[in-house]
């Protein structure tokens, strides 16, 4: 059993590695991309995906299980000794999965999928994967199609409606279009960028406020998410929705990102922000005290990786016609 401190905070989540193969000594023999795969939809999708991935080249395989389906890993690893599964012993959310992935990753690259997703013969050339170094990009998105091949409105547009934030999807159609965040978790990550970033948040439980938080912080830290038209993943069942329900996920949500001010050369949380937070926030004053506060310690840390606000990112947000 491995237990390791998750990248965006010091909660440690324990897990047990069964197969896979060893790490390289030598570095320059590192794979150069991790396929991290996520189960969704029981054992049935799982089977059908490892039955369809034929690992490439340079590639290693790294399949992310719960506890409650992990009584048939042992034979499942030894008819698939190159795949690595890591078996969690608690529940954590999809995003804590990708830290604890990424973590685990001997690749500078890593492709998030889920195990209800088909990757038919996937072709990730180096020149594939230096475009996205090449262009500095934290994620990689890919074109997303349902089970009638359709395109999935997977890009995710910033921008005000009645003066509230609003994220609107739209259908992938040109090249390099910028999204807030991957839809669906989906993409091909920079490992040294998703580390350095901080990863996704575990204290946020909600995946559309999860994601919501790491696509703000990408982009306020000067970090970029874009398609890749040519990257193609298909769904196996219905595309699953997102719940925005505002939560405490949500409250987390806008008080790292939104109610954050920056002045040219690094961010601040106003202490103004207090009363209004602790006004809408669900809980009592004392405990809305200490999440601002404890917020607000964490923005005067990373003040300087900070290049705009959320107002400045809406109000530059290109959309390709």
């Amino acid at each position: 059993m491995s237990t390791i401190p998750i990248t965006s905070n010091n909660i440690s989540v324990p897990y047990t590695i069964i197969g896979g193969k060893k790490r390289p000594e030598n570095p320059d023999k590192y794979p150069s991309l991790t396929l991290l795969i996520l189960n969704r939809g029981g054992r049935f999708h799982r089977e059908n995906l490892l039955k369809e991935i034929k690992e490439p080249a340079d590639t290693e395989i790294i399949y992310l299980e719960d506890s409650a389906l992990s009584y048939d890993i042992e034979p499942l690893s030894r008819k698939y000794p190159d795949i690595r599964f890591l078996l969690l012993h608690n529940e954590i959310t999809a995003g804590e999965k990708i830290n604890l992935g990424a973590v685990e990753s001997n690749s500078p690259s890593f492709l998030v999928l889920w195990s209800d997703m088909s990757l038919k013969a996937p072709r990730f050339s180096p020149s594939f994967l230096e475009h996205a170094r090449i262009n500095s990009l934290l994620c990689t998105v890919p074109v997303l199609k349902n089970t009638r091949l359709e395109s999935v409105p997977c890009i995710m547009i910033p921008g005000y409606m009645k003066k509230k934030i609003k994220v609107v999807p739209w259908e992938p159609r040109k090249n390099e279009e910028h999204s807030l965040y991957p839809f669906d978790y989906c993409g091909i990550y920079d490992k040294e960028k998703f580390c350095r970033i901080g990863g996704y948040d575990p204290y946020l439980k909600n995946p559309y406020w999860q994601k919501m938080d790491f696509g703000f912080r990408s982009h306020l830290w000067g970090e970029k998410i874009q398609l890749n038209t040519a990257f193609h993943i298909e769904y196996t069942v219905e595309t699953p929705s997102e719940d925005a329900t505002p939560d405490n996920s949500y409250k987390l949500f806008y008080l790292k990102n939104i109610f954050i001010k920056y002045s040219g050369q690094m961010a601040f949380l106003p202490f103004t922000r207090l009363f209004l937070y602790c006004l809408n926030s669900d809980t009592d004053f004392i405990n809305s005290s200490r999440e601002f506060f404890a917020i607000r310690k964490w923005v005067v840390k990373n003040r300087f990786k900070f290049k705009m606000d959320a107002r400045t990112l809406i109000q530059n947000w290109e959309v390709k016609e």
